[in-house]
């Protein structure tokens, strides 16, 4: 039996990461990834991949598989040989799509990092549309003093007055993690504002070295109507990679947490989310189903590709909780041998061949499994979506 799954993105080659530059165009869910087509046989050159779905305008269900596309950008420019990194896109009042990534270039052993633009013409053409670098890259060439080379996947989103907002992942020279913003009023000039400032947000996450993936979107709360901001992001401790949400309110760069910061998954491999606004005031969401540093999996060696995406979830906002959605036409099951629920202690817990994985529920909310075992990939919703668990079972 094949290890590959069926509804989740896998690459058809080679190892898969981060979502990137997920663009929704009408009922197509286009999703670029990090994909190094030559994983375990040549050089590393990490570019990013290309797969387009259907989501149903009437009851939200992803289609069934994933159209591969070629590859939109490989490793060839001299700022980015090294590595076309992650980022997002941006969808203009004109519908033209740009791409933002951050371009990796190694000299003697030290990182440089930029953020580059990408213009993208006929994206839903037959072949997955044609993208032309601006001339003018890098867009921003250096991080801002007082920050490290690590500033990375950039998130661009066009603010209510027409300005555009970047917000980038950071590493301060003390080695401490940070979200940094940038602003600009045309795509191409950026200007550096500085740092978000949580406040009342728990300490220990500022002891981590450095924030990655950052995600800065506004949710509409479907109990008191009212718009917040929400922040996910990927703070990495010695040992450990963690995805966190926290709710606030954004003034400026100081961002008044609400909800201080809880797990956006409670499974064994979730990571590198990529969130885009709804006109609902709800969100798109996928995940990258594997950690950094981790590519021992045994689907490489028997079948040639490593990792996969998360299927897409809607995720909402309702009393100031997140809650998750399968957006997908598999089949759900409400029992699975490496899951299990708990009554006395209310938790679930999700098993692997290593370690147990488990959340606690309230008292008062009904367990409600929603299991979808698709080969390898096991990803599992309760709590009516209080709690998503994302995991690789072999």
């Amino acid at each position: 039996m094949t290890y590959r799954p069926l509804f989740h993105l896998t690459a058809p080659t080679g190892r898969l990461n981060d979502p990137n530059g997920v663009t929704l165009l009408g009922d197509q869910l286009h999703v670029f990834y990090q994909h190094d087509p030559a994983y375990g046989i040549g050089p590393k050159r990490t570019g990013w991949g290309h797969a387009v779905t259907s989501l149903s305008t009437g009851g939200g269900a992803c289609s069934d598989a994933w159209r591969h596309l070629p590859d939109a950008l490989y490793p060839d420019a001299p700022y980015d040989k090294n590595g076309v990194y992650s980022g997002g896109s941006v969808t203009l009042p004109d519908g033209s799509i740009q791409l933002f990534y951050t371009g990796n270039l190694k000299v003697d052993g030290l990182r440089h990092a930029t953020q580059n633009r990408v213009f993208v013409t006929d994206l839903s053409a037959p072949t997955g549309g044609s993208f032309r670098r601006d001339p003018s890259n890098p867009l921003i060439d250096a991080p801002a003093p007082g920050f490290t080379n690590h500033f990375r996947d950039p998130q661009i989103i066009q603010l209510a007055d027409g300005h555009y907002r970047m917000a980038l992942g950071a590493q301060s020279s003390d080695g401490h993690g940070h979200i940094v913003i940038y602003y600009s009023r045309d795509l191409a000039h950026w200007e550096f504002a500085g740092p978000l400032v949580f406040e009342g947000l728990s300490p220990r996450l500022a002891e981590s070295y450095m924030w990655e993936c950052p995600n800065l979107i506004r949710l509409r709360d479907s109990a008191d109507g009212q718009w917040y901001d929400l922040a996910v992001f990927c703070p990495q401790f010695e040992g450990s990679d963690e995805c966190v949400w926290v709710l606030g309110t954004l003034e400026g760069l100081t961002f008044n947490v609400i909800r201080d910061a809880a797990p956006v998954d409670h499974g064994h491999q979730f990571y590198a989310p990529q969130l885009i606004e709804l006109s609902d005031g709800t969100a798109l969401m996928l995940g990258w189903m594997g950690l950094p540093g981790k590519d021992d999996a045994p689907t490489f060696e028997a079948e040639g590709w490593l990792h996969c995406l998360t299927v897409p979830r809607r995720v909402t906002l309702r009393a100031g909780e997140l809650y998750q959605e399968f957006l997908t036409s598999a089949p759900l099951t409400s029992s699975h041998p490496a899951v299990t629920w708990d009554p006395a202690t209310r938790t679930v817990t999700v098993n692997d061949a290593h370690a147990p994985r488990s959340a606690h529920l309230p008292d008062g909310i009904d367990p409600d499994l929603r299991i979808l075992a698709d080969s390898c990939a096991l990803e599992v919703i309760a709590g009516g979506g209080l709690v998503a668990f994302s995991s690789m079972l072999y």
